[in-house]
């Protein structure tokens, strides 16, 4: 009879620990608008692009806590997180490296924390614009602000702030969140990221460089993916019809056109549909070199597997000079860092 008064008595607190949970989820959501202004951080005596030569890079950093010698639960492993010396050291290898990378022009980044428990509260946004002073402007976009999340429920991740953040040597004018379409369903869709593109205007002589950061839905069968794509391409087609140059660059959670390899169809990968957004466009990838790992286990090369999902869409007028990934081995994360050089053509 104790017995079965402790069982119920439990699973009166499990049901009532979950409405809570929900009714957090609920009251705390993020609701960002469709588009929205942000903050250029500037500093005076910025100076303006003339060069028609440039070097970007992409680097999903996994928030400092997807090293190499990580698994993660959403992804099939039981961490939740590295402990915090290992951030700390994963997020100062993030900087070092980025700091080596004395001809970037521009930098996309994605999964830059803000204060999540999952980096122990690690102020990657503001300590990467700090210590990356070579760069004068930057912009920042959350995608991830959730209170409370439950999973997993002995060791809950808590709360999260995240998002996306542009780097750049040259002046940025004007910088928009554009939220992306669809969401997952209640009440799961209350603690995953509310997925959206940053859009960076670089003036260049009487034209602008309109710089896209993209992190597409993950976890989602192809669904959310296949909704966001469809969106973006009505921005895409439309800034390069004003003679704009459109360059569009992140984690895309999806293979490039004519990605080949075995185990697509386990993995359930999304290939991008062939002449995206319309003919005359450019995926711009390197073929040889994968730049994302499961991370259902630590990374054992060879045995891992890998796949890729980060690289660049270039606008018609743009020519691809060199396009690289930055072999690392996933050592700081579980994306690898792309390096792209372009050239910028007579419209």
């Amino acid at each position: 009879m104790i017995f079965i008064k402790i069982v119920a008595v439990l699973l009166i607190f499990i049901v009532l620990y979950f409405i809570g949970v929900i009714l957090l989820g609920l009251v705390t959501q993020y609701r960002p608008e469709k588009e929205i202004d942000l903050k250029i951080e500037q500093q005076s005596g910025s100076k303006f692009l003339t060069k028609d030569t440039i070097t970007i890079y992409s680097w999903n950093i996994g928030y400092a806590g997807l090293d190499k010698k990580s698994d993660f639960f959403y992804d099939g492993g039981k961490m939740v997180r590295p402990s915090q010396s290992k951030v700390k050291e994963n997020f100062d290898g993030i900087v070092k490296e980025i700091s080596s990378w004395t001809d970037a022009d521009m930098v996309l980044l994605q999964e830059v924390d803000v204060k999540s428990k999952r980096s122990y509260n690690l102020p990657e946004k503001s300590e990467l614009i700090a210590r990356l002073n070579g760069f004068s402007s930057s912009v920042f976009a959350l995608n991830y602000k959730v209170r409370y999340v439950p999973k997993p429920f002995l060791e809950p991740m808590g709360h999260v702030q995240s998002g996306i953040l542009t780097l750049s040597k040259y002046a940025i004018s004007e910088s928009v969140r554009v939220s992306y379409p669809g969401q997952f369903p209640f009440p799961v869709g209350l603690f995953f990221l509310n997925r959206c593109f940053m859009i960076s205007r670089i003036p260049y002589h009487d034209k602008e460089i309109v710089l896209i950061n993209t992190h597409n839905s993950a976890f989602d069968g192809g669904v959310l993916k296949s909704q966001e794509m469809e969106y973006l391409k009505t921005y895409l087609i439309q800034e390069y019809r004003k003679g704009n140059y459109v360059i569009a660059g992140g984690d895309w959670n999806q293979v490039y056109p004519g990605f080949v390899t075995s185990e697509i169809a386990q993995y359930e990968e999304t290939p991008i549909p062939d002449f995206y957004p319309e003919e005359g466009w450019k995926w711009s990838m390197d073929t040889l070199n994968r730049t994302n790992r499961k991370v259902d286990t630590p990374f054992i090369k060879g045995v891992t597997y890998t796949t890729s999902f980060d690289f660049f869409l270039l606008s018609p007028n743009i020519q691809e000079i060199a396009v690289a990934t930055q072999v690392k081995n996933f050592e700081f994360s579980d994306h690898e860092p792309v390096r792209i050089t372009i050239k910028l053509m007579e419209n």
